[in-house]
């Protein structure tokens, strides 16, 4: 099982860093240089693979630093274990055994980065660059995954009935309300192609209004009846971040026009 993105534990502002290398000497000189490269970084070492996985299964973590010639198992064998459990955690392979064959197995394996170890002082302010750029991208893409969970949360209380697609037509986002209209659940609608499930809106006001919005990514709203649901429907509609088009509705009673005025 995917182990949940330590992402959410580890304290802001900080670059926590886990690094394996079996050469405590070597990891002590690292932590020194990184630390006075960048004072976010917290290190914690470790000295074997599978020390280094205790170490991942007992606190959170932003960034794997490893070693390649390690007994037991070396970096990319541990790199595998890692992306097993963590797909998306920073792993950068330090490393001074440096053959174009474990820079192309790395990467295959997932690797964030290939550096090889150097004798001089400008290796390790590479490090530091590199290893703060993997972190700062990761956790710019955990929050976004985080806001769009929260996000979908609200998506399902609100009353509206509410539903994406991409820019493919191909549905990405379908609420409870949205579900109990079309009779049809998410799980079944996620990548379907919505003309091929609602094929009586083709040569329609909504296929007209809906592929306005996709071509001049403005909203509009309209009120029409759906024959394939049997229905009036009061519809918003605007453009998507993913380049698609979501849809707000709400079924009508009868058309609006047929709605007495009010004073």
């Amino acid at each position: 099982m995917i182990a949940t993105s330590p992402f959410q534990e580890t304290e802001e502002g900080t670059f926590r860093v886990l690094h394996v290398d079996d050469e405590s000497e070597f990891t002590e000189l690292v932590t020194a240089f990184l630390q006075r490269e960048d004072d976010r970084f917290e290190i914690a070492q470790a000295t074997s693979a599978s020390n280094g996985l205790d170490k991942l299964s007992e606190q959170a973590f932003d960034c794997v630093i490893s070693d390649y010639d390690m007994p037991s198992c070396n970096g990319i064998e541990f790199l595998k274990k890692v992306r097993a459990e963590y797909p998306d955690l920073p792993f950068i392979l330090f490393t001074g055994k440096g053959t174009e064959e474990i820079a192309s197995d790395a990467i295959s394996a997932g690797a964030t980065d290939y550096l090889q170890k150097q004798l001089c002082t400008d290796c390790y302010t590479v490090l530091a660059n590199t290893v703060s750029n993997a972190i700062e991208h990761y956790q710019s893409i955990q929050a976004v995954k985080q806001r769009d969970q929260r996000l979908r949360e609200v998506i399902k209380r609100v009353t509206d009935a509410i539903v994406e697609v991409d820019s493919n037509w191909r549905f990405t986002l379908v609420n409870h309300q949205a579900e109990e209209l079309y009779e049809m659940d998410e799980e079944y609608l996620l990548g379907r192609d919505f003309w091929e499930v609602f094929s009586e809106a083709l040569n329609t006001r909504f296929e007209e209004e809906y592929r306005q919005i996709m071509d001049t990514r403005e909203p509009t709203s309209f009120v029409e009846y759906f024959c394939q649901l049997d229905g009036w429907f009061n519809i918003e509609a605007y453009p998507a971040d993913n380049g698609g088009i979501a849809f707000y509705f709400t079924e009508l009673s009868k058309p609006l026009a047929d709605t007495p005025a009010t004073d």
